[in-house]
Parts: structure tokens; C-alpha cells; sequence
């Protein structure tokens, strides 16, 4: 009996393990039972695949994230079959109704069949007539390959002064003879990397414009942080390969013929120079009108360069398009997207041209470069879109894609160094980024198809597509290779390019998610939107953060207008579903402002160098204006409070540049004081946290005991003809502010970042009966909705203006019983002002 008694497990003893773990539950730290070969937690979770054993797991683990898109997509697959199920029992029963007519329909339809719609050819039959069996095929071969040339209707390359340009089979050029280059060839000068000593006296800015004098120290700086921080960014420029082609251009006498390069131009250089210098300190050099110079003499080249193309034309004219959308002149730098786009369909960029190598017609740097070219423009064009929301220019790659070049090359091997930002050196990895970026973008132009192609019918989408796009979304994040992804011990120290293509990641999830930002019903099987696009928000930014740390804000591409701006936006939303729940979520509505002052701030600081940032943030505090600002007053309650937003905008525009000033010009090298560089966690704070007790305008919280507004009841401290209404009885922060009137120890909840103005003569309240027993319903407020689908958000209804005026003729119903409620409520919180139902107490 004593043998078959077991230990009795104590509260403090040890309990019992298995004497080995699965590798998903050691990786998890989780308990494993150590059944083999799947152990019982992994079978019960569903993550058989993951349980393996041994020293090396045999997939990568998917991400908590990854499994919660899993799981959503099972719930819409459910969702569907359901509904499938109901139309065919539907369909069964109005079969069932037909009867005898569906009968007779079936037998009259069995005694003459249809023709099937569709035949298949013989595999033999090539669709044309052959002649007679007994001719000699001999002879007749060379006629019959000059005649299937000619008709066959496939896409040609054709090579063309030296480079591939694109003809289709309805084009008569196609068939053209093929024209040699007067100058050297790129064949020629992208055989290899020549490591060829600089002269002595080299004409950098040969093709510059003379009325915009550089110096070549301020030209090689301004070049560098473009090339770290901007081009990086879709591995748009390739510093080695431009360097050594503008020596190589620079090299030849001004009287000779320009050699054609696949790396640099003049069109080229002065593109670069008309963005570069937006990160210029010099007033004088980042004046909008010294840069236009760089991008009119670029622009000089343009017939030029477009009449015998090659794929240094495209990149420059991408980065004119970028010159534009950074000035906010949009459709001027759609219509040079366009061009590029245009301009890499006549080159035929998008077609494989492995077998012209094999062939020895060019040579394989020539198909490297081709390739790049392709990846780049079709990584802008995703971009440009999802910037702009419109259609692409290019179309969607083809089976068998088109290889990313320079994977694991020497590129990727570079150390990358920037004494500024206080970093150790590391190997840049920016081809492997690039091509992680490439697949990426690949599922963003899905999601860009599937959000544009939302309808009327919005409220109701496809979840099945939104869920096989979260998968697709995930299954990229897990399947990155270690330098490509980001952990919690890389990521303080990651290089800009690998930054944004993170960025990029959660950029994606807010896209696809904002449209349906909505708090989810209760027993609704719907993806959790808010949550998705929360945890996106943050995510960036934590990412922007690390970024302004370590390399200063100014200093990013033009994409990073739209990661802000978007991530602003989450914010707003959140802070408005957190005021207008049943019950205040202070937590969440804190947080949420505190945010969206912090991407004000950023927006200010990229600002510096990108017009367009300007641009966004004045957008996004009009979109809080009107959405969260109208929410905020009614929950005061109060007609007379008065918002004055221009002292919140000033407090940001004062913090930003205490904030980067403060840092100093990292481009310039100058030392940055580590007491006065924000060290960002997540979610990061304001960059600059004001000093001492927190004023008027700060976004603060101090909790309290309930008063009339957080209990859901209108404010009774304002005029007596004001009674705003609501369309629902929600709770309302109280608002505090500062008057000699009301006592010091009085219940103020709230401080919502605004400073307010109160009458200085608080009336009675003497007609609160009256006001209640005057009609029978309430009026509903006159307003103009905002357009809430430029923001993706069609159901919160919130983007009202608020007038006082208006507000102040509504009416409240309330019965006897209410108004004695209201009127102990507001005893119970009085302080040296006090105001009953009716009559002044105290």
C-alpha cells in the first residue's frame, strides 16, 4: 500500500520534469511532457510541425503574431462555409419547389447534349496547315525557321546602341537590325570593378550647374547621408558602382562623346544633388530655389537620355519623381514615376534576359544590372502608390520572377560605418534587405488592390482576404534570415535600410487593417482590427524612435512621411474609441495622446528637410480637430469652453527644435550631449518632457473619485443655456482648469492637453425642469461629417465641427427622478461653488 501512495506535490517542492524538452517548448520555456515524437502541449496547440528534438530545430518557430492570423483565417474560413451551407439549403429547397418542371427539364436537356464550349488541341497540332508528307522536309526547314520567326507572336528584345529595349510582336521595329554604340558600351565598363586610383585634378562638377556653387567637401557629405539614409532605402543608387562611374564619365576630356554607364549620368548626378541637398545646414544651399537649379539642369537632359535609354535614365527620373512628392507637388512626381515606369517597359526590364548571356549578346553584369533596375523601380512604384493611392504603373512580376541581383555579394559586405551615430562597425547587408524588401512589397501591392478595391460595400469585406494577407504578412516576418531581422538585442543597433523595411512590415498591417477599425461585437467572429493596428503603431513607433536616437530623424526618406503620419492616425483613432466607450479609458486615451504629440513632433523634425512632412502634419491636426476634439468637449460638457490648440502646436514646434537642436548636426559630426538624447522604450514618450509640475496644456491624467461627467451626466457648472446633447450616454472626462472661484481640492480628473476659457460669472442653474419638459425628443445636431474614408475609418462617425451655438439650442429629456440624481451628485461634489437642480446651495 505504501509503494502505490505517490508523493503528495508541496506548494514550495519542485515538480516533476521531463528529462528532455522538445525544442519549441525549450525555445518557449514552457513545460513538455516529453513525448516523442510530438509532446502533448505542442500536439494540443496545434504547432506539431514545431516539435522536433535534437540540437536544431527544423523549421523556424512562427511568431505569436503569425499564429493569431492562423487562427483568424480558420474563423473566416468557418464564417464562409456557413454561409455556403445556408445557399444550398436554399438552393435544395427551391429545387424541391420546381418539382416536375426541373424533371422535364432535365430529361429534354439529356436528349441533346451540349457541345463542350471548350476543345483541346492536339499536342501535335500547332494550328497551322502542313503541306504534303511526301515533300522534302530537308529543303524546306531554313522557310519554315524564317516564317516561324516572323509570325510567331512572342516579345523580342532587341539590342539597341548597345542596350535592350523592348519591341512586341506587333511592332515593326522588332524585326529592325540592330544598331551599335558610337561610345563604349556598358558591357564594356561593367565587365568588373577596376580599383583605379583617383587623378590628381578631377572636374567633379563638370555637369553642374555654375550658378549653384558646391564645395566638393559639402558635395561628398551631402552625397553620403543621401546614400545611408535616403537611397538606401530600395537599394535605389549603388554608391560603389556610381562613384567608379563618375570617375570613369569625369575621366574623359569635355571634348570627347560621354561614354554611356549604367551607373552614372548627368541627369543622374544633379537628380541626386537636387535631394541631396535638402539635408544641407547651409541656408543658402537648402533653399527650395538652389536646389530647383540641380533638378532643371537634370531635367535639360531629359529628351536627350529618354532617345537611347538605359537604366540609369530610370533611376533619375524616379528620383526627380521623389524630388517632386518631397516639395508635395504630387502629381508633378506621379507623372515622373510614370516615366520611369514607362521608360522600364521599353527597356523590357521585366522580361529575363538569362538566355541572351548564355548566348554571349551581353554580358551577365549587364543582366545584374538590368535585374536591379527592374527591383528598384517596381519597389518605388509600390511605394509611390500606396504614398499617393493610385493604381501602379508597372504590372505585378511574372512566372519565373526575375532574380534579385548581388544577394551575399560584395555589397553586402561592406562595413558601414557613421562616427555620428556612436555605433560599432557592421557589415551593411543592404542586398539581402533589398531583396527581403522586394518580397515584401510584392504582398504590399496585394494589399493596395485589396484597399482600393473597397466599395460601398466596405462594412462587409472579404475577411478570407485579409486573412491570407495577414498570413503572407507573417509568414515574410518568419521567414527573414538573421541579418535581415530584427530581435530585441539587434535592434538598437540596426542600420537605417533594415529599420524601414520594418517599418515598411507594420505599415502594411495598418493599411490593410484601418479601414475596419471598429471595436469588435460581442460573439463576432471578426479579426481584432483595433488590436492589429494598435500593436503596428507601436511597433513603429519604437522603430522611429531608435532611428532618432541613433541617427536623428532629419535625416530619412521620404517614405518615413507616411510611417509617421499613419502611425498618428492609429493614435487618434484610439484615443477617440477610448472617449466614447460606455466607460473613460483614461490608460489608453493618455497613451494615445501622449502618441500622437510625438508623431506632431517627429512630422516637425523630418520636416526640416522634406516639405511634404509639413504637409502631413498639418493633415493629421486637422484630422485631430475635427474627430477628437469635438469628443473631448462634449465629455466636458461646458459650451463656453474654449480650445486653443495654436498653444499645443507651438509647445511642439518649441520641443522639436529644442529636441534637434540639442542633438546637434550629427551630419556635420559635432558631438551629441547623451543627457539631452531621449532614450526611447516602448511606446516612446514626448522628446523633450517639460521640466517641473505640469502646465495647462500638458497631457496628463490624474485620476479621481467620480464626478458628474465620468458618471455620464451633462455638466452643471455652465451657463443654464447649454444642455449639449449626445447620440449616446457615454462617461466624459472633467476638464480642469483654473479659476478663483472654484476650490483647489475640487475633483479634476483630466487635463486633455488644451487650455480652456471659462466665463468669469458661473450662472444658476434655475430652469432645468423647464429645459427637460420642453418637446419631446431631442434635435439632432446639424453637422457636416468629415470624409473619414481618406482615413480608412467608415463607421466611427466622428468628424463633425462642433458649434456651441448649435449645441446650445438642444434640449435635454430628463425625468424627475434623474434631475434628483443629478442634483445629489452635484452637492456631493461641490466645493466653494456649488449648484443644485434649481436653486444654489451653500
Amino acid at each position: 500500500m505504501k509503494d502505490e501512495r505517490k508523493p503528495a506535490k508541496t506548494g514550495s517542492g519542485r515538480g516533476t520534469y521531463a528529462r528532455q524538452a522538445c525544442n519549441h517548448c525549450r525555445r518557449r520555456k514552457s513545460k513538455c511532457d516529453g513525448q516523442q515524437p510530438v509532446c502533448g502541449p505542442c500536439r494540443d496547440s496545434g504547432r506539431a510541425d514545431e516539435c522536433t528534438w535534437g540540437r536544431e530545430t527544423a523549421k523556424k518557430a512562427r511568431t505569436q503574431q503569425h499564429f493569431e492570423s492562423l487562427v483568424n483565417h480558420i474563423k473566416s474560413l468557418e464564417a464562409r462555409v456557413k454561409e455556403l451551407e445556408s445557399e444550398l439549403s436554399s438552393s435544395r429547397s427551391q429545387t424541391r419547389r420546381s418539382g416536375s418542371v426541373s424533371d422535364a427539364t432535365r430529361q429534354s436537356s439529356s436528349l441533346s447534349p451540349h457541345p463542350s464550349p471548350v476543345t483541346k488541341l492536339e499536342e501535335h497540332d500547332d494550328g497551322i496547315p502542313h503541306g504534303d508528307d511526301d515533300l522534302d522536309s530537308s529543303g524546306n526547314s531554313d522557310v519554315d525557321s524564317e516564317i516561324e520567326r516572323l509570325i510567331a507572336p512572342t516579345r523580342h528584345l532587341v539590342l539597341q546602341n548597345g542596350d535592350l529595349e523592348l519591341y512586341g510582336p506587333t511592332s515593326a521595329y522588332r524585326l529592325a537590325p540592330e544598331r551599335n554604340a558610337d561610345g563604349p558600351s556598358p558591357t564594356e565598363s561593367n565587365t568588373q570593378v577596376v580599383q583605379e586610383a583617383p587623378a590628381p585634378v578631377f572636374e567633379w562638377n563638370r555637369h553642374l550647374p555654375p550658378e549653384a556653387p558646391l564645395s566638393r567637401v559639402e558635395h561628398d557629405r551631402l552625397l553620403d547621408l543621401l546614400f545611408r539614409f535616403c537611397t538606401s532605402w530600395c537599394f535605389r543608387v549603388i554608391p560603389t558602382l556610381f562613384l567608379r562611374d563618375m570617375h570613369r564619365a569625369l575621366s574623359v576630356p569635355p571634348s570627347a562623346p560621354p561614354p554611356r554607364l549604367s551607373h552614372y549620368s548627368p541627369m543622374l548626378h544633379n537628380a541626386l544633388l537636387a535631394l541631396a541637398t535638402a539635408y544641407s545646414d547651409d541656408p543658402r544651399v537648402h533653399n527650395i530655389e538652389f536646389r530647383r537649379l540641380f533638378a532643371r539642369r537634370a531635367k535639360s537632359y531629359l529628351e536627350k537620355d529618354c532617345l537611347t535609354p538605359n537604366v540609369c535614365v530610370v533611376g533619375a527620373l524616379s528620383l526627380l519623381s521623389t524630388f517632386h512628392s518631397s516639395r508635395g507637388e504630387q502629381s508633378l512626381g506621379f507623372l515622373y514615376a510614370g516615366m520611369a515606369g514607362r521608360m522600364t517597359q521599353a527597356l523590357g526590364l521585366q522580361i529575363d534576359c538569362s538566355a541572351l548571356v548564355k548566348s554571349a549578346r551581353i554580358k551577365e553584369s549587364d543582366m545584374h544590372n538590368r535585374n536591379w533596375a527592374y527591383w528598384t523601380t517596381f519597389c518605388q512604384d509600390v511605394c509611390w502608390s500606396l504614398y499617393i493611392g493610385r493604381d501602379c504603373a508597372m504590372a505585378p512580376p511574372k512566372e519565373p520572377v526575375i532574380p534579385v541581383p548581388f544577394v551575399d555579394s560584395e555589397f553586402d559586405h561592406e562595413p558601414w560605418v557613421w562616427e555620428s551615430s556612436r555605433l560599432p562597425p557592421q557589415k551593411s547587408n543592404i542586398a539581402s534587405v533589398f531583396q527581403a524588401t522586394c518580397e515584401l512589397l510584392r504582398i504590399g501591392r496585394r494589399v493596395m488592390d485589396f484597399v482600393n478595391g473597397l466599395g460601398t460595400d466596405f462594412r462587409h469585406p472579404n475577411l478570407q482576404v485579409v486573412s491570407e494577407l495577414d498570413i503572407e504578412l507573417n509568414a515574410w516576418k518568419d521567414s527573414l534570415p538573421p541579418e535581415v531581422d530584427l530581435t530585441a538585442a539587434t535592434r538598437p543597433s540596426a542600420l537605417p535600410h533594415r529599420l524601414t523595411v520594418h517599418l515598411m512590415f507594420w505599415w502594411l498591417f495598418i493599411l490593410l487593417h484601418r479601414p475596419f477599425y471598429r471595436r469588435a461585437k460581442p460573439g463576432n467572429v471578426d479579426i481584432d482590427h483595433v488590436k492589429l493596428c494598435n500593436r503596428a503603431a507601436e511597433n513603429m513607433m519604437l522603430l522611429l524612435g531608435i532611428w532618432h536616437n541613433n541617427y536623428d530623424l532629419r535625416y530619412v526618406s521620404t517614405t518615413h512621411v507616411q510611417f509617421t503620419f499613419s502611425a498618428g492616425t492609429v493614435f487618434v483613432l484610439s484615443a477617440i474609441q477610448a472617449i466614447s466607450g460606455p466607460r473613460l479609458g483614461r490608460v489608453t486615451l493618455a497613451s494615445s495622446l501622449s502618441q500622437v504629440e510625438t508623431c506632431l513632433e517627429y512630422l516637425s523634425i523630418i520636416g526640416r528637410s522634406w516639405e511634404t512632412a509639413e504637409c502631413a502634419r498639418e493633415i493629421l491636426l486637422n484630422f485631430f480637430d475635427e474627430t477628437l476634439k469635438p469628443r473631448l468637449l462634449l465629455r466636458g460638457g461646458d459650451a463656453n469652453l474654449k480650445f486653443e490648440l495654436q498653444n499645443v502646436d507651438k509647445r511642439a514646434r518649441a520641443r522639436a527644435s529644442s529636441s534637434a537642436s540639442s542633438i546637434g548636426r550629427k551630419g556635420n559630426g559635432s558631438a551629441t550631449d547623451e543627457s539631452s538624447a531621449p532614450s526611447f522604450t516602448s511606446p516612446p514618450g514626448p522628446l523633450s518632457p517639460p521640466n517641473g509640475a505640469p502646465g495647462m496644456n500638458e497631457l496628463q491624467y490624474f485620476p479621481g473619485s467620480p464626478t458628474v461627467s465620468t458618471l455620464g451626466w451633462p455638466m452643471l457648472n455652465g451657463p443654464k443655456e447649454f444642455f449639449a446633447s449626445s447620440s449616446s450616454t457615454v462617461p466624459s472626462p472633467t476638464v480642469e482648469f483654473s479659476h478663483p472661484g472654484v476650490h483647489p481640492g475640487a475633483d479634476m480628473d483630466l487635463d486633455v492637453g488644451y487650455s480652456f476659457s471659462l466665463s468669469q460669472q458661473m450662472n444658476m442653474v434655475t430652469d432645468v425642469v423647464g429645459c427637460g419638459s420642453t418637446g419631446g425628443g431631442q434635435s439632432p445636431v446639424q453637422s457636416t461629417p468629415a470624409d473619414m474614408m481618406a482615413f480608412g475609418v467608415p463607421e466611427l462617425g466622428v468628424g463633425y465641427h462642433f458649434d456651441p451655438h448649435v449645441h446650445s439650442q438642444v434640449a435635454l429629456d430628463f425625468s424627475a427622478e434623474e434631475l434628483a440624481i443629478m442634483d445629489q451628485i452635484v452637492r456631493q461634489q461641490g466645493g466653494n461653488v456649488m449648484f443644485a437642480v434649481g436653486q444654489p446651495v451653500g
